[in-house]
C-alpha cells in the first residue's frame, strides 16, 4: 500500500510540473513574435545588400542615379493582350502571381490618383501593378520619388519594399 501512494504522490507530482511548466504566455509569444520578425528583417537586409562575388541579375538591382537610390530591374512587360508597352520604363509597385490581385492594386491605385496605372504581363506568371510608363529612366526616377514621398507605408506587395522600375 505504501508503494501505491508513492507511485501517485510521484505521478501527480509530475502531472502538476508538466502542466504548470508549458504554461504559454503573453510575454513569450512576445519574445517568438519578436524574434521571428527580427530574423525576416534580417532575411530582407540580407536579400537588398549588394552581393559580395556573384551577381544576380534575376532580381531587382539597388542603383544610384542622379543622387536617388532606385530598384531597377530589366524585363519584358506587355499589356494583358499581348500589345507592348509605351515609353521604355515602367514604374511597379507591386507584383502578383495572380492577375486579379493586381487588378485590385490597380483599382486602388486609380482611386488614389493614378488614372493611367494598368497591369503588365511580365515573364511566368508575373503580374505587375504599374502606375504609369516613362520615356527616360530619369523620369521613371522622378515618378518612384514622388511615389515614395506621398505613399510612406505602402505595401509594395512582391518588391523590396520600394517601387521597382523595369526597363523593358
Amino acid at each position: 500500500m505504501k508503494k501505491s501512494v508513492i507511485y501517485i504522490a510521484i505521478g501527480v507530482g509530475i502531472l502538476v510540473s508538466a502542466l504548470t511548466s508549458c504554461k504559454p504566455t503573453e510575454s513569450n509569444y512576445r519574445a517568438a513574435y519578436d524574434a521571428a520578425k527580427a530574423k525576416r528583417e534580417a532575411a530582407v537586409k540580407e536579400q537588398m545588400l549588394p552581393a559580395s562575388g556573384m551577381l544576380s541579375d534575376d532580381g531587382p538591382q539597388l542603383r544610384v542615379v542622379n543622387g536617388d537610390s532606385i530598384y531597377v530591374l530589366r524585363e519584358r512587360l506587355r499589356y494583358p493582350d499581348s500589345r507592348p508597352l509605351p515609353g521604355r520604363w515602367a514604374l511597379a509597385v507591386g507584383v502578383y502571381k495572380m492577375d486579379t490581385n493586381a487588378e485590385g492594386n490597380v483599382e486602388s491605385l486609380r482611386h488614389a490618383g493614378y488614372p493611367e496605372a494598368f497591369v503588365a504581363n511580365g515573364p511566368g506568371d508575373k503580374h505587375y501593378a504599374v502606375t504609369d510608363c516613362y520615356a527616360t529612366l530619369d523620369s521613371a526616377r522622378v515618378a518612384s520619388r514622388q511615389f515614395k514621398l506621398g505613399h510612406t507605408g505602402y505595401p509594395y506587395v512582391g518588391l523590396p519594399g520600394a517601387p521597382v522600375i523595369v526597363g523593358y
